[in-house]
Parts: structure tokens; C-alpha cells; sequence
């Protein structure tokens, strides 16, 4: 009897988990965003991108050419003069609290002091040719220009032109800046916390003050040579592009390419070498393996070794993300991600299978923790949109397959005992089928006690007429009443049910 209740369950098992694979397309059980779902390498390279910022710096002075006061007084500008000048390059987050990594040549970092002056040096010869326009409606000649910047910097390396009160502000724009750097004064406002020089490991750790920021995993593994790298930034080709617009080009740009190498710097730093295009403005944007780690950190590229002053494309180098790590740990910056960018990946997954009502849920809970995460409104924006135009997928609940296989088993398990408990009182209200063995030639024959499966409940075994006990002849047990009857007996002779089913 017992051998037979499980068959009955294990087939009644079989067939509850055949009708849950056949129906579930319908019920969206285990929804996977598998119709429309985009490459993992998409998703991966938009969750890097909101982690990248565009890094502008700020050098300014006053300078003091006592030999040059007349020809500047010619021009209306007086002495000291005040200059400044903006440079711009590219970070990443390494942490959810604002710490950012990029270049110590993107924050003005040199070992050599005239390195770090040179671009005030260049931007006092504009504030000469622009104070000359105004007084003379002309521009200055190119002779005069080129003169005055060579006499400037001979002036400066003699100490006849005074560098006073230098200083360096860094601001950070996240994401799509869509303020453009036109207004730089309203870009978050950043801290040097250390700055290594271009010469040697050209890094920088600034820090703006924000919390639930997106960030990069900083890899601890050497990248191979061969493997297949991307880079996200701001390269100035893009960014000052005049035939785009002002409200795209401030998007940061990927470019892809493989790792070509490694290399040593003149002071014994390795830097790696690739064929990712890059341009001016990715410096220190990061290059990620495909699991959207940081590998290494945009540095500098090439230049015609010929005198001619061009660039070389496809022969461009970064520093290494073992640098980045020292210099975080010299700090005690923890390389962390906070939860908001497992949101912000979900929402992405979501969208791009055109679950467009679910993914601006997770975009929401991504603006509550940080409202000025990158690219959330634009996906909210297109989210809506879509869904105005009746493309939106509802979602179906998620049922993962151990749920499934327990469902199953409780369904199993209810309706068995439920089968079982019908079939008994069924058998009370049934008519016997025919048997060889009429009543009349049935009597008890034995006292021997002989529990049948439940629980307190004994009873005696029935044998037909003619046969002492049952260890004289060959009997079974009903598996529906119980009782021992014949084991040629096809029909129970007591509750009918058919023995072979």
C-alpha cells in the first residue's frame, strides 16, 4: 500500500511541475528580461559611464614683469595682474563618499615648477592681445605675440617676472554636464587630497562632498596583453566639437581597443600600452576590463618623434591600477560601492527589455538616495515616453525554480492526503464490484493483529473459508481497505477496489 501511494505521488508530482513549465510563458514565472534583454556588455559599459566625471582646473595668479609695466599700461592693464587660466580632463568615482581619481597633470601637477607655471605664462600673452584689441580695435600680429610669450618666459626662469599668490580650484561635473563649462562655478567644488606628478605616477585623489555616488571597482590583476579594454572620458575632440550640440557633447565618450604592452617611464614607472583611442580631456578618465573594473588610468599619448608636432594615434599609455590602489590605501579610502548602483544596474536591465514601468521605480529609488546621479532623468524621460506610446512589458512576478519545485511539493503532498482520504470514503459508499468470493464464503479465520498504516488502528486479517491463517497460504493487502486477501485475487472482495490499477 505504501509502495503504491508513492507511485501515486511521484506520478502526480511529474505532472504538477510538466504543467508549471508548459503554462509558465504565460505567467511570466521566472521573468529573466531574455526577449529584449541588451549585452551584458552594454549594461556593464552604461553603469562604468555613471560613474565618470568630467574634472575641470582652475590655475590663477597675479604676476608682476617690472620691465614690461609701459608696454602693458599702453594697453590699459595695470600691475600686479591678475590671470587665469581653465584646464580640463576627466575622473572616476572610487568611493560612494566623493573621493574621485584622475591625473596629477589634469589638477596642474609637475615636478618641475616651470611646468606647473607655463599656463599662466601663456594665458598673460591673451590678456595682453585681448586688452590690445580693445584699445587699438585691431588684433596684435602673431610676431608680437610669439615675442612677448618667449620674452615672458625668459623673464620668469631669470626671476625679472613674478609669479605671486598661486593657486589651484578644482571643480567636478557628473555625468551628462549639462551646464556645460561655460558655468564651471556651479560644478561641484573639489579637494586635492594628493597629487603625485605627470613625471612619475601621475595621479591625483580630489574629493567633493556627496554621498551615494556611483563608483569603480578598482582591479588588483594585471590586465594581459591581448585583452579587450574600454575607455570612458571627455576627450576635447567631442567636447568642443562646433558642429554639436551644446546639450549632447558634454556626454562622456567610450572607445575600444586592446592592450598592447607594457612599458617603463624614464623614472622607473611601468605604464601600459594600448591602441584605445584616446584624445585631450580623457586624461585620467579610467580604462575598464569587461567586468567594468578599472585597469589602468588614461596618461599620455604620442607624438611624431619627426619634430613635426603631430599626434600618433593607437600608440597611447596609462598607469596601471596598482598604482591607484597604493595611492588609495596611503590615504585610507575604502574602494567600495554603495547599493545605488545595483539599483541603478536593475533599472538598466528593466529598461532595455522594455519593462519601462518597473525600471522608472528603480530610477526613483535611485534619485532618493542620490538625486544627482547621471543619466536617471533622461531614463525616466525615455521610460515615460515609451509607455505613452503603449511599448511598455508588464512585468509578471518572479518565481525562481527552488520556489517552483516547493510549491510543487506541497501541492504534492495536499493533494495526495486529500486523494487518499476520498478514495477511502468513497469506497464506503460504493457499490462491490463482482467477485469470486461471495460474502457467504468469507469468515474470519485468525486472531493474529496487524497494524496497516494508521496510527492506533488494528484490525484483523479476513481470509476466505477453507484457509487456517494467513502463513498457511499466499495472500496480500488490499492497498485501499488493507485487509489481506488472496494473492490472485484481481478485485478486493470487501471494498471492490481493482488490485491491478
Amino acid at each position: 500500500m505504501k509502495w503504491c501511494n508513492m507511485e501515486l505521488m511521484r506520478k502526480a508530482l511529474a505532472s504538477i511541475i510538466l504543467a508549471i513549465i508548459i503554462i509558465s510563458p504565460f505567467l511570466n514565472i521566472d521573468v529573466a528580461y531574455s526577449e529584449e534583454t541588451v549585452s551584458e556588455e552594454t549594461i556593464m559599459l552604461e553603469t562604468a559611464r555613471a560613474a565618470v566625471v568630467l574634472v575641470v582646473t582652475i590655475p590663477h595668479a597675479w604676476i608682476i614683469w617690472e620691465d614690461q609695466i609701459e608696454l602693458f599700461s599702453r594697453v590699459g592693464l595695470e600691475q600686479p595682474i591678475y590671470v587665469e587660466t581653465a584646464m580640463f580632463g576627466t575622473g572616476f568615482f572610487v568611493s560612494p563618499n566623493g573621493y574621485i581619481i584622475t591625473n596629477g597633470h589634469v589638477v596642474n601637477e609637475f615636478e618641475s615648477d616651470f611646468e606647473e607655471k607655463l599656463p599662466l605664462l601663456l594665458e598673460l600673452v591673451n590678456v595682453f592681445a585681448e586688452a590690445y584689441y580693445e584699445t587699438f580695435n585691431e588684433p596684435p600680429s602673431n610676431e608680437l605675440l610669439n615675442a612677448l610669450f618667449q620674452e615672458a618666459v625668459s623673464a620668469y626662469l631669470t626671476n625679472k617676472l613674478r609669479i605671486q599668490d598661486y593657486s589651484v580650484d578644482v571643480y567636478v561635473g557628473v555625468g551628462k554636464v549639462a551646464t556645460g563649462i561655460g558655468n564651471i562655478r556651479k560644478f561641484y567644488p573639489a579637494r586635492i587630497v594628493e597629487a603625485t606628478p605627470f613625471e612619475k605616477e601621475d595621479l591625483a585623489l580630489i574629493k567633493i562632498e556627496v554621498q551615494h555616488a556611483p563608483s569603480l571597482k578598482i582591479s588588483s590583476d594585471q590586465v594581459k596583453v591581448g585583452e579587450t579594454v574600454w575607455v570612458l572620458g571627455y576627450p576635447g575632440a567631442v567636447t568642443f566639437h562646433e558642429l554639436l550640440s551644446k546639450s549632447t557633447m558634454m556626454v562622456p565618450t567610450i572607445t575600444k581597443g586592446m592592450v598592447s604592452g607594457y612599458r617603463e617611464k624614464t623614472t622607473g614607472i611601468t605604464v601600459l600600452q594600448s591602441d584605445v583611442n584616446v584624445n585631450h580631456g580623457n586624461s585620467g578618465g579610467p580604462m575598464v576590463n569587461s567586468k567594468g573594473e578599472v585597469v589602468a588610468v588614461v596618461s599620455f599619448g604620442s607624438v611624431d618623434p619627426t619634430g613635426s608636432g603631430r599626434e600618433v594615434p593607437g600608440f597611447n599609455f596609462f598607469i596601471p591600477s596598482k598604482y591607484v590602489l597604493e595611492l588609495l590605501s596611503r590615504n585610507n579610502v575604502d574602494n567600495t560601492q554603495d547599493p545605488v548602483m545595483k539599483l541603478y544596474e536593475e533599472g538598466l536591465r528593466l529598461y532595455y527589455a522594455k519593462h519601462y514601468s518597473a525600471a522608472i521605480e528603480k530610477f526613483k529609488m535611485v534619485k532618493d538616495l542620490y538625486s544627482g546621479f547621471p543619466f536617471v532623468d533622461d531614463y525616466i524621460a525615455n521610460a515615460q515616453a515609451a509607455i505613452l506610446r503603449g511599448e511598455d512589458v508588464p512585468l509578471g512576478p518572479k518565481i525562481d525554480t527552488i520556489m517552483i519545485i516547493g510549491l510543487a511539493a506541497v501541492a504534492v503532498a495536499g493533494g495526495g492526503a486529500a486523494f487518499f482520504f476520498m478514495k477511502k470514503r468513497k469506497s464506503k459508499s460504493k457499490t462491490v464490484a463482482p467477485t469470486p468470493y461471495t460474502p457467504q464464503q468469507i469468515q474470519q479465520s485468525t486472531t493474529v493483529q496487524h497494524h496497516y498504516g494508521f496510527p492506533g488502528q488494528a484490525s484483523q486479517p479476513q481470509v476466505p473459508q477453507g484457509v487456517s491463517a494467513p502463513q498457511q497460504m499466499a495472500i496480500k493487502y488490499c492497498w485501499n481497505c488493507g485487509r489481506a486477501i488472496p494473492m490472485d485475487a484481481k478485485i478486493c472482495p470487501y471494498c471492490g477496489a481493482n488490485q491491478e490499477e
